[in-house]
């Protein structure tokens, strides 16, 4: 493949200089939890949410796409798609596909997703990379068993969106990972810490895109908590905490920064006060896990309090379990901890 002989071309030289600046990478130790088991058959489940509306059995929503299999153009080879995972106390069962009505044959390739409760149902935000460089967000209203396709969202705002925060009124918070389209630029520009990327807001009221934050370091999840607005910067290791206006949207100040010294994901509320942020504490094993799955990525989850600031590391896990993990979610005594990559998911008891 072509991007993996560019990717291996560079990488070596970016990686050898980002060692010198920042020191290299500390010891890690494994914090274990009881009664493990993995969920198979879901390639790449970068990001999820919960569903727990009423009326119907507890699940997990599951954004999926192959990641490692390109045409010769850098395109994904293959289609994406959005599954259920039944949640049977707490026990995953067996994962289904969601039927999609109404919706074209425009190319899907899911990332980010966000769930929320809105006046016109239960809807899902979705981060599209149908190509390399169009991207948008589609909206669509989850029923039991059937994802109906609403609107697709697009702007030149969107130039790598990664994570999303959908609010109930239709207010949107997107990271863009980088500001830059090309692959070499995009790498020097994070690992060297030069800001290029941000995040971006939705109002749909005039339906109009402005920028909220600027001058991130690989801007990733992102979470709202009433007049706070959290971004999880992976190269910056840390939880920058914005002040909004929770009428308008609109973003001021950085109030707080919660240091995590991990390459932090994706966010999720584990209750009214806790932050949970799945992280790589190894970028370089990271790196070498994109292109081989039989190099473990570690993979690591906190506990962050936005009201006291306490941070607590809940999971570490070298590889042997999961790698690369990318978001994680706690619900009924259990954590559900997904992957960039490998097809499956993990939980365990908390």
């Amino acid at each position: 493949m072509r991007f993996a002989s560019m990717y291996k071309k560079y990488q070596c030289l970016i990686l050898c200089l980002f060692l010198l600046l920042s020191g290299g990478c500390g010891s890690f130790t494994l914090i274990e939890l009881n009664n493990c088991a993995t969920v198979i058959g879901l390639p790449g489940p970068e990001d999820m949410a919960l569903d727990v509306s009423s009326g119907r059995t507890p699940r997990l929503i599951v954004s999926l796409q192959e990641r490692r299999k390109y045409n010769p153009g850098r395109e994904f080879l293959e289609p994406g798609s959005i599954v259920m995972v039944p949640l049977e106390n707490g026990y995953p069962g067996t994962p289904r596909k969601f039927n999609v009505l109404n919706r074209d044959d425009f190319p899907f390739h899911p990332h980010g997703i966000d769930l929320v409760e809105t006046r016109s149902g239960l809807l899902l935000y979705v981060i599209n990379h149908a190509l390399q460089t169009n991207h948008s967000i589609e909206v669509f209203r989850v029923d039991a068993d059937n994802l109906v396709f609403l609107n697709r969202l697009r702007s030149s705002y969107l130039v790598h969106p990664n994570d999303l925060v959908a609010l109930a009124d239709g207010q949107l918070y997107v990271s863009n990972d980088s500001l830059q389209t090309g692959m070499l630029l995009n790498m020097f520009g994070n690992f060297f810490s030069l800001g290029w990327s941000n995040v971006v807001r939705y109002d749909p009221f005039t339906r109009s895109w402005a920028i909220a934050v600027s001058g991130l370091n690989f801007a990733n999840g992102v979470e709202v908590r009433e007049d706070r607005l959290y971004v999880a910067a992976t190269i910056d290791e840390g939880i920058h905490e914005y002040r909004r206006d929770p009428v308008t949207g609109q973003v001021f100040e950085k109030v707080n920064y919660y240091d995590v010294n991990s390459g932090v994901d994706n966010l999720t509320w584990a209750d009214d006060t806790h932050l949970l942020v799945a992280a790589h504490p190894d970028i370089y094993a990271f790196l070498d896990h994109v292109e081989d799955a039989e190099s473990h990525s570690p993979s690591e989850v906190y506990r962050v309090d936005v009201f006291s600031g306490k941070i607590d590391r809940i999971f570490a896990d070298d590889g042997a379990l999961i790698d690369a993990s990318s978001t994680a979610i706690q619900w009924n005594n259990r954590l559900y901890i997904s992957q960039v990559f490998d097809p499956e998911l993990l939980h365990c008891s908390l």
